[in-house]
């Protein structure tokens, strides 16, 4: 896994993490330097997480640069923002200017059309830079090893190219995307759709007085899959994740407003006793799902 990491990195030599204090900055710390690769991070916060691996560590604000960033700027072939959009752009606009030839700028964010409509906006003040969007698919503590990574390309190149190869080299399948917009639309789905039931069904249970325990010993396999995530959504990963993904999405509102029109149609079928009403939504599963059927195990229909 190093050699293949190593092979990959090709002329990938020094790294900058912005935002190196959070959950992806540290993954990053330790991947990179898994593979011999110089990983600089760069944050507000006074210091890293103890497991991250950073080959130094800056306290500084990237949008506002001493000499010190600057002066690892200069150095790096590629910079990680692991910031919010809006620093994530300022942070650009004050980097870009000292950046080297072919150096990349790319970020982790989880929502696409604004923060790609804004590099368009500037690739041309800064034609020296690459850009590129990736959007790990997971959480942090999940790890790169089978998970997946959408790319957008605002500018491609040599750097970007290898830190793809980077991503794919640790375990993860990338995924191109042709704009932001289109991520947005699909990732309402997979995201947006996805946690807005799920959050939904954990404060169902929270108001019919769920009992875990009695729960447990005879529970079925998709509730136990159920639990399962909404366990992994409130003890593992980061609320403000999904905060983020139901605020900044702009296809949310539609995604709400469907979401509960659908729990409307299945209550109104239930309560009026319409048995026919009620197969004909679950039959009409199949043919939307026929055409990208989820590979892996999947768990009995009781």
């Amino acid at each position: 896994e190093v050699l293949l990491g190593i092979m990959a990195s090709g002329g990938i030599k020094s790294v900058i993490v912005l935002g190196a204090s959070g959950g992806f900055g540290t993954l990053f710390s330790q991947t990179l330097a898994k593979d011999g690769i110089i990983v600089r991070g760069i944050s507000r916060k006074g210091t890293p997480r103890a497991d991250a691996t950073f080959s130094d560590y800056l306290s500084a604000d990237p949008c506002n640069p001493n000499e010190e960033v600057l002066e690892r700027v200069r150095s790096a072939s590629v910079i990680v923002s692991c910031v919010p959009p809006g620093p994530c752009i300022r942070a650009l606009e004050a980097l870009a200017p000292h950046m080297q030839k072919g150096a990349l700028f790319t970020d982790v964010l989880s929502v696409k059309s604004g923060i790609c409509e804004a590099y368009h906006s500037l690739k041309d003040k800064y034609p020296h830079v690459e850009l590129l969007s990736t959007h790990p698919m997971f959480a942090p503590a999940a790890g790169w090893e089978g998970m997946n990574t959408a790319v957008i390309t605002i500018r491609g190149g040599a750097v970007s190219d290898q830190f793809t190869k980077l991503i794919q080299s640790w375990g993860s399948e990338t995924i191109n995307m042709a704009s932001g917009q289109e991520h947005d639309t699909v990732t309402a789905a997979v995201q947006n759709a996805t946690h807005s039931a799920l959050i939904s069904f954990g404060l169902c249970l929270k108001k019919i007085g769920y009992n875990a325990e009695m729960a447990a010993r005879i529970s079925t396999p998709p509730h136990k899959a159920l639990i399962g995530i909404i366990n992994r959504m409130a003890n593992i990963n980061e609320p403000d994740t999904y905060w983020d993904i139901q605020t900044d999405n702009p296809n949310s509102e539609e995604v709400w407003a469907q979401l509960e029109t659908a729990v409307g149609e299945v209550h109104a079928a239930v309560k009026a006793k319409d048995r026919e009403k009620f197969c004909e939504i679950i039959s009409g599963f199949k043919p939307l799902l026929a055409k990208g059927k989820l590979e892996g195990e999947e768990p009995s229909a009781y």
